[in-house]
């Protein structure tokens, strides 16, 4: 008899959604609000892990552990391929301990890390493919976040999808993509020219991965990339990764790195050009780094976006708001490295969300708590605006032409909520995002079922998130170091929910001369109170 699994069907509206919410999450363009927020369960129990010695050396404290024990210890729960009933309640036992660096519970936490972690996407294959699978939407942030966080770019993840793969089955996409860490890591050639390296004749050419100026050339011309100027040289890295385009990220950074060395030396100047080549990989790629998703919209959408320095300007320098200040010190989140980048991200959160005279205040990491929940509030309008602009025009008097008649945006917002809460279908265009606005639908269909439930579970996932930035920060910061083992993922994932955090400040700062803190309070007690019949409504959490 033939299985009725949905995940084993291709053309399942099940199947389909695993599929798209994939894309969605290996995407460096989807929206904050479709990107992935948080990191994989494994790389939270190895985050776990590391947490010890970072107590011990006092730069997290053992508050903030707990915390992140506590909430590990829900996640893992609800991960359905974490491992068999034995190794959950092994793992249970080890997460009520105190992890502390010498403690038994720490100690078994390794062990159990490293034989849990070998068939994790299998086991999810397996729920997959289940008579009655998991949600969807788990699904398939479970499985990317799991190969993001072993050593996939988002877009390399995203290329080999689009190979010839968005046509298979659940059980089958996430089989494939447990062959993919059977393989060890590639070893990449990835070759940088420069257009200028100061000091390169006494301090390059002598290195064992030199490049002269005329090989270079010849290399970025065999590659297709035609160089406007003169290569003085390049520098030559071999990489291991699991894609070439995570190659690129690691020389990307070397390349920052490199460049942080040179502005101490003086003069220096180092400037590479905005290609490098792959060698095993047949072409020219950009260098630069796509941005990590951080956007504050409002300001261009408000027409404030140079509305600065207007008043006369003095030496001593004129009044700053509190939100301007804070979009200086996140300058560097889009596309900086990855120390800056973090401090500035948390301190701009931290600098319009917590106040030193604030009683309720829990440390420093309340403007997690804070901003989760301004995010949270965000989210609903955010994606029903998006689908509102996704209306075909299907006939005279249609949706399409009452959207058109709404004067705002958040008035095309409820419109939308309002079709879905009556149980109508939307008319979406027929695009290419078209299966990625079928799965935002059903998202608000869940949502508009259970407010209080999935705003809740929201501000949850982006707490964490969130909380994770500011450990990642204190590790930096006071621990000095930038190998923490999720720092990376932490600049993946955490840009764009502190960008929509933002967006909401800068928006009632410039419009409406709401305080922060204020707008704060005002999204903590909108989702305590969605769903009463004094509450707001869903597209007027935050105003």
């Amino acid at each position: 008899m033939p299985s009725t699994s949905p995940g084993r069907d291709p053309s399942s509206a099940y199947s389909r959604h695993v599929v798209t919410r994939m894309l969605d999450f290996s995407s460096a363009r989807s929206p904050w609000p479709r990107r992935l927020w948080d990191v994989s369960s494994f790389l939270a129990l190895e985050e776990l892990y590391e947490a010890g010695t970072w107590v011990d050396r006092r730069v997290l404290s053992q508050s903030s552990l707990d915390w992140q024990r506590h909430e590990g210890e829900r996640l893992f729960g609800e991960d359905p391929a974490l491992g068999s009933r034995a190794f959950r309640r092994e793992l249970q036992e080890c997460l009520r301990t105190t992890l502390t660096i010498a403690s038994n519970g720490r100690r078994k936490l390794r062990h159990l890390i490293d034989v849990g972690r070998s068939g994790y996407l299998e086991r999810w294959a397996t729920c997959a493919a289940e008579d009655a699978p998991p949600p969807p939407e788990k699904v398939a942030r479970a499985v990317a976040a799991h190969l993001l966080d072993s050593g996939y770019s988002m877009d390399g993840l995203n290329h080999w999808l689009r190979q010839g793969r968005l046509g298979l089955p659940a059980t089958d996409l996430i089989t494939e993509m447990a062959g993919l860490l059977t393989a060890p890591p590639t070893s990449w050639k990835v070759v940088v020219p420069f257009s200028a390296l100061h000091g390169w004749e006494e301090l390059g050419v002598n290195l064992p991965h030199w490049v002269d100026g005329r090989a270079a050339e010849e290399i970025m011309a065999a590659a297709g990339a035609k160089l406007t100027v003169p290569a003085v040289g390049a520098l030559s890295y071999e990489v291991e990764a699991r894609d070439a385009e995570r190659a690129l990220e690691i020389v990307s950074d070397v390349v920052e790195r490199l460049q942080a060395r040179a502005r101490f030396s003086g003069s220096g100047t180092v400037t590479p050009f905005d290609r490098a080549v792959v060698l095993n990989h047949g072409g020219a790629m950009p260098l630069r780094m796509p941005a990590r998703g951080a956007r504050v919209l409002s300001l261009a959408a408000e027409r404030q976006l140079y509305l600065v320095g207007v008043e006369p300007q003095h030496l001593s320098g004129g009044r700053r708001s509190a939100v301007d200040e804070a979009l200086e010190i996140a300058s560097a989140l889009n596309h900086g490295p990855l120390a800056p980048a973090i401090a500035g991200a948390w301190s701009a959160l931290e600098s319009l969300l917590t106040e030193a005279r604030d009683p309720d205040e829990r440390e420093r990491v309340v403007a997690a708590t804070r901003a989760a929940a301004l995010v949270a509030c965000s989210w609903p309008r955010a994606e029903l605006t998006a689908l509102s602009h996704r209306i075909r025009r299907t006939g005279p008097g249609d949706l399409a032409e009452r959207l058109d008649r709404c004067a705002s945006n958040r008035e095309r917002a409820q419109m939308i909520a309002a079709e879905l809460e009556l149980g109508r279908s939307l008319p979406l265009e027929r695009s290419w995002r078209r299966a990625n606005d079928v799965a935002a639908v059903a998202r608000m269909r869940a949502l508009l079922a259970d407010r209080a439930q999935v705003l809740a579970r929201v501000r949850r996932y982006v707490e964490i998130s969130l909380r994770r930035l500011y450990r990642s920060r204190n590790i930096i910061l006071h621990g000095g170091s930038t190998g923490g083992v999720a720092l990376q993922a932490t600049l993946r994932v955490t840009p764009p929910l502190v960008g929509a955090a933002l967006d909401r400040l800068a928006h009632a700062d410039l419009v409406a001369g709401v305080p922060p803190l204020v707008l704060a309070s005002r999204a903590e007690i909108a989702l305590r109170m969605v769903g009463d019949e004094l509450g707001p409504g869903l597209c007027d959490l935050i105003e």
